[in-house]
C-alpha cells in the first residue's frame, strides 16, 4: 500500500529534527528518495512507500511536488528547516497522528534516515550523482542543463538491490 508523499516528507522532516539531524529542503528530497529505493528492495518494487517518482535534476533527484511545498520554507534549498515547515502543534503528535493508520515499516525507515540523514547535503549529492538511477536519465545532459526526467523505479529497485546482495555476500 502506497501513502501521500506529503505525509512521508513530514515524517521524514519531523523524526529527522526530533533525532538532532539537520533538514533542508534539498536534503529532504535524498533522504525521500533513498526511503523509495531501500523499502523497495526490502519488500519489493511493487510495494514502493509511495508512488510518485524522482526526476533527474541538477543537484540529484527531486519530487517535483515536495519541492513546490518546501521551497519556500527555509531562505534557500540548503537552509535548515524547523519543526514548523512540517506541523503545526508538537512534533510529536504529528507523528503520532501520521504514523496512526500507516502499516509501513518505521524501523526500516528510522534506519534509512539515520544512515543518510547524517551525511551532508553535498555528500548526498555525490552519492546521487554517482549511483546509475541518477546518472542514467542525465546522460547526454550538460552539468547545469534543467531535466524533467523520471527517473526509474526498475532501475532503483535493480540497482539497490544488487548492491544489497553484494554486501549480504561480502559479510
Amino acid at each position: 500500500m502506497s501513502y501521500p508523499i506529503q505525509d512521508i516528507a513530514r515524517y521524514i522532516g519531523l523524526t529527522s529534527i526530533i533525532k538532532g539531524l539537520s533538514i533542508s529542503p534539498l536534503k529532504l528530497q535524498k533522504l525521500l528518495y533513498y526511503v523509495q529505493a531501500w523499502y523497495m528492495v526490502f519488500y519489493g518494487k511493487e510495494n514502493t512507500p509511495f508512488i510518485d517518482k524522482p526526476q533527474a535534476w541538477v543537484n540529484g533527484p527531486v519530487y517535483p511536488e515536495i519541492y513546490r511545498i518546501y521551497k519556500n520554507k527555509a531562505v534557500n534549498m540548503c537552509d535548515h528547516l524547523e519543526s514548523s515547515a512540517f506541523c503545526e502543534g508538537s512534533p510529536e503528535d504529528t507523528l503520532a497522528a501520521l504514523t496512526k493508520d500507516m502499516t509501513l515499516d518505521f524501523e526500516l525507515l528510522e534506519s534509512i534516515i539515520l544512515l543518510y540523514g547524517s551525511k551532508t547535503q553535498n555528500d548526498l549529492i555525490f552519492m546521487t550523482h554517482s549511483e546509475l538511477p541518477w546518472a542514467e536519465k542525465r546522460e547526454g545532459l550538460r552539468p547545469f542543463d534543467r531535466s524533467d526526467r523520471e527517473l526509474s523505479l526498475d532501475t532503483m529497485y535493480e540497482y539497490y538491490k544488487q548492491r544489497h546482495d553484494r554486501n549480504r555476500t561480502k559479510a
